[in-house]
């Protein structure tokens, strides 16, 4: 029976070959991973918590810190809830809104305030991250302009060399040549000038701006008053200062210190004394 290549017993080429199992097709990465947010600053951080609290807390939980009750007298003057309608108390800035009085424990914010509240804080919180965005932009310009790179686009993003630049970049350095006209000689000069943008903060400035301002503690709850009976025969005695002795102001007759003298000629007095001596000249 003939037999052709294709039928089952046939020994074609191929097959002798050893075949390698192809490896399976690896999985599909990620087309794009997510876009690295720049970390927060501390004002937006300070913005977001509050309008997290504002938002959800309930009005009744008094400041854990005790509040302060300077009355915008060592602090400014809160621009959320400047006053509790309760009590009357003026209320500073390190009064948070959404925490009750300090003193009498009234809710600060009610139906009406409490979304205006929360409205102006995104609006802060919009403003701030603006403001932050313009500042990383610029500096990334400036940082192109001082590599020499071409402008960039308003809608492009930029790249990360130019971002790293931008955070760092290096101390520019320049000499400069002068001919001394005495002894005609060339003097060269060399010059390094740091970028303010890539100078580290100082520790002190840091620890300034993280360090908790005093409060002003409650005043205290005991009243102090004289607790003694007024004397009818001394009725102007302050019983609070008892050791106070009344000075009788000082005679005409009594004699009187250089510096009045001196007084009263400039004012155009003349003393009793000289007065009688010219009365006698001029008899």
């Amino acid at each position: 029976m003939h037999r052709t290549p294709w039928t089952k017993s046939s020994s074609l080429v191929s097959d002798r070959l050893s075949r390698q199992s192809s490896p399976a097709p690896a999985k599909q990465q990620a087309k794009g991973k997510g876009k690295t947010e720049s970390p927060k600053s501390r004002a937006v951080i300070e913005i977001e918590t509050l309008l997290h609290s504002a938002e959800n807390a309930s009005g009744r939980e008094k400041d854990s810190k005790g509040g302060c009750f300077c009355q915008a007298r060592e602090h400014a003057l809160s621009t959320y809830v400047p006053l509790c309608y309760g009590c009357g108390l003026i209320l500073c800035k390190l009064n948070p809104p959404y925490c009750a009085c300090p003193h009498c424990g009234e809710i600060l914010l009610d139906i009406i305030q409490r979304p205006v509240l929360v409205a102006q804080l995104q609006e802060e919180l919009r403003r701030q991250i603006s403001k932050e965005e313009e500042q990383r932009q610029r500096a990334i310009a400036e940082a192109h302009k001082a590599a020499g790179a071409f402008p960039m686009l308003p809608n492009s993003v930029p790249s990360r060399q130019y971002t790293k630049a931008a955070s760092a970049a290096p101390p520019q350095s320049h000499k400069v040549m002068s001919l001394n006209s005495a002894t005609k000689k060339v003097t060269v000069s060399s010059y390094t000038t740091t970028p303010v943008s890539s100078r580290p903060p100082s520790p002190s400035l840091e620890e300034d701006a993280l360090k908790e301002p005093p409060r002003v503690p409650p005043p205290d709850k005991d009243i102090s008053y004289v607790k003694q009976p007024p004397d009818p025969a001394h009725p102007w005695r302050n019983a609070q200062f008892p050791d106070l002795r009344y000075v009788p102001l000082p005679r005409d007759d009594a004699p009187k210190c250089p510096r009045n003298k001196q007084q009263n000629k400039k004012r155009g007095k003349v003393p009793a004394a000289s007065s009688s001596s010219q009365q006698h000249d001029e008899r």
